[in-house]
């Protein structure tokens, strides 16, 4: 098996070394490869194509690796926890890597986690969390009127908009008060960002529907924090790519928003 490794932080490395040192050494059967990142351990570059992806980091070193190395998007990643929060990971730095055993064995189920596509200027963009539209001027509110079709859903003068999936309903959208969904749900979620007017309210709208965000004046995008690019208009609906999750055991979404988001 060919296993791909990226290193998302640059903080608490001794603990990533010694978790790649362990697993070097306890699978040795494995191919290991060095994609990108933090280098901590003596690992060849990638060539080719790995059967599965490890990436080490918290939530946000997840969001990079999908936007950094897209090619790598279809594959089954194993999210290894050594971040602040690790919502999403499936194993801690700090438990060791003998759970990567029964990913190497197969023994393994896939979680499939939807994306957004965001269209503009001719070119398409992805999102496993959200895009976010925001003024050019941080100093300055903007009008936004986001539509399905000739219905219009919210208009009037905000910050700006975040579009979330079910995944990244726990992320910006939650902080701005927003409601988190269950990830099994297909749908989409539209929350103004400190709206002028207290009628401008969270929408959960369908994933496979079609939306319009525009305003009269160049605002940026943003997908999962990278900025895209800027646009007076930009199209957002259902993307076909998954990221794939490896999960070693059922996820309780609601389990975890307790334990590892929603903790005091």
């Amino acid at each position: 098996m060919k296993v791909g490794v990226f290193i998302g932080v640059d903080y608490g490395l001794d603990a990533v070394k010694e978790f790649l040192a362990k697993a070097m050494k306890l699978f040795d059967n494995v191919q290991w490869s060095f994609i990108g990142g933090s280098t901590v351990v003596n690992m060849p570059r990638i060539s080719g194509e790995p059967d599965v992806v490890i990436v080490i980091g918290g939530d946000g070193s997840l969001l990079r690796f999908i936007h950094e190395y897209p090619e790598y998007i279809s594959k089954p990643i194993i999210h290894v926890g050594a971040g602040r929060v690790n919502f999403l990971s499936e194993i801690l730095v700090t438990e060791g890597p003998h759970a990567l055993g029964n990913v190497f064995k197969g023994e393994y189920d896939i979680d499939e986690r939807l994306m957004l596509g965001i269209y503009f200027g001719g070119k398409s963009f992805y999102a496993l969390n959200e895009v976010v539209v925001k003024g050019t001027d941080p100093g300055r509110m903007m009008s936004v009127t986001v539509s399905e079709g000739d219905v219009e859903l919210m208009s009037g003068r905000v910050d700006g908009v975040v579009v979330s999936t079910p995944t990244g309903s726990t992320a910006y959208n939650l902080a701005l008060g927003g409601p988190v969904v269950d990830y099994r749900v297909k749908s989409k979620v539209i929350t103004p960002i400190a709206p002028f007017s207290r009628t401008l309210i969270p929408i959960v709208h369908p994933y496979e529907s079609l939306i319009t965000i525009s305003s009269t004046e160049d605002f940026y995008v943003i997908c999962d924090g990278f900025i895209k690019g800027k646009a007076k208009t930009i199209t957002v609906g259902p993307w076909e790519g998954r990221v794939r999750l490896v999960r070693l055991r059922r996820v309780n979404m609601y389990e975890r928003l307790r334990t590892r988001l929603l903790r005091p």
